[in-house]
């Protein structure tokens, strides 16, 4: 399998729930700052699940996952 798209250095899923119960799910790559935390990275996913899916706002995280986007655990060697 092969993939000629560029990644980012970790991989992300993010599910929301809001009051009516609808649910949305978001997944893709990102390379955060140096100076990042989990918590940054949280936050700008949040908010751009609700700029895509604004009856999302005020809603709760349901699932966060935020990991290297490699299969080794040794982190990419780029």
């Amino acid at each position: 399998m092969e993939s000629n798209t560029a990644q980012g250095t970790h991989m992300y899923v993010l599910s929301l729930q809001n009051r009516q119960m609808s649910a949305c799910t978001i997944s893709g790559t990102c390379t955060p700052d140096p100076w990042d935390t989990r918590f940054d990275i949280l936050n700008r996913l949040r908010l751009d699940a609700i700029r895509q899916y604004p009856p999302m706002k005020g809603s709760i995280v349901v699932y966060f996952a935020l990991e290297m986007n490699d299969l080794t655990g040794q982190g990419a060697a780029r």
